[in-house]
């Protein structure tokens, strides 16, 4: 396995915000991910059994707070009995996310788990390829072979973490770069007229990783973002939806961040939508009316927390 400078670089930043908080919240929120692993070691969603998505948020948010080293030990086991192969480039990042992270955490007592042998991280790579559009970029699997700016950026991202180069570059940059849209945001398709919060954040990502952001225009993207924040202070996911989601609002203060425009928007309103997320017996909701916790909308309850402490 390879590094990811840019999962380094949101793991260093968030790591950061998480520094010095309280023992009750972070047993709340420890005790309520481990709460999710199943019997084989994996992690499971608002349903169903362990899934290679959740468990991979499961481990992003262990990692942050340092803890629950047998639930890394036995993740470990549960990924050791993987099958090939994956259903999507999703899960393809899934996997390698959570490998890079077990072999950052797992303990020498854990012999289930071992790096990944050459053939498997072969398959890996011909499953991620399956993606790849001639004219540069990924498509979705069960797309109309249009370029999508998070299929592209989590290829670009399991391209780092299998050591190898992302093909076609700069046609892929030139795929993404024409995806930005009036109004200073980015759409998730080829052919789609309206910006999308997360979509941006992809997009902005993507050309971060390659050195392709234009400065100048990085402040209308910016105020894009800020324009996506709704009266309960969080971000919505497009303009026309009619209330803000946690996954938006942290996609969008990530990209903030990496802009320099955190200024720009209301974070103690962010902090108020923020509180309403939050489950009392730990875990994070994932929008107002939600009322079941899960492990990925926990991730990005921690990780916005962290963004608005080390903005301070």
């Amino acid at each position: 396995m390879s590094p990811s400078p840019y999962l380094d670089m949101l793991d260093e930043m968030l790591g950061a915000g998480v520094t010095g908080l309280s023992k009750a919240f972070v047993d709340a929120q420890v005790g309520f991910v481990t709460g999710c692993q199943q019997p084989d070691g994996g992690f499971r969603g608002r349903q169903g059994g362990s899934d290679l998505y959740y468990t991979d948020f499961a481990l992003r948010s262990l990692a942050l707070f340092a803890g629950g080293r047998t639930a890394f030990d036995r993740a470990a086991s549960y990924l050791g009995r993987r099958t090939y192969p994956l259903r999507s480039i999703v899960e393809c990042f899934s996997l390698l996310s959570a490998w890079r992270l077990l072999e950052r955490r797992v303990t020498a007592s854990a012999n289930d788990f071992s790096d990944p042998p050459r053939d498997e991280l072969s398959i890996l790579k011909e499953q991620v390829y399956k993606h790849r559009l001639p004219r540069g970029g990924f498509a979705r699997l069960d797309g109309d072979g249009r370029v999508s700016a998070y299929h592209t950026f989590l290829g670009a991202l399991c391209c780092q973490m299998l050591g190898e180069d992302l093909p076609a570059v700069e046609d892929a940059v030139d795929a993404i770069a024409a995806l930005k849209r009036v109004d200073g945001g980015y759409a998730e398709l080829e052919g789609q007229p309206a910006s999308q919060t997360s979509a941006t954040a992809a997009a902005v990502a993507f050309l971060m990783m390659h050195d392709a952001l234009v400065p100048e225009k990085t402040a209308e993207t910016a105020q894009f973002i800020a324009r996506m924040q709704a009266a309960d202070g969080g971000l919505k996911p497009h303009a026309a939806a009619g209330s803000s989601d946690l996954l938006s609002t942290f996609t969008g203060l990530v990209t903030l961040a990496a802009l320099d425009g955190l200024p720009s928007i209301d974070t103690a309103g962010v902090a108020k939508f923020l509180r309403s997320s939050s489950h009392p017996c730990g875990g994070f909701l994932a929008c107002a009316g939600d009322d079941s916790p899960d492990v990925e909308y926990t991730y990005y309850g921690v990780g916005i927390l962290a963004l608005l402490r080390v903005s301070q």
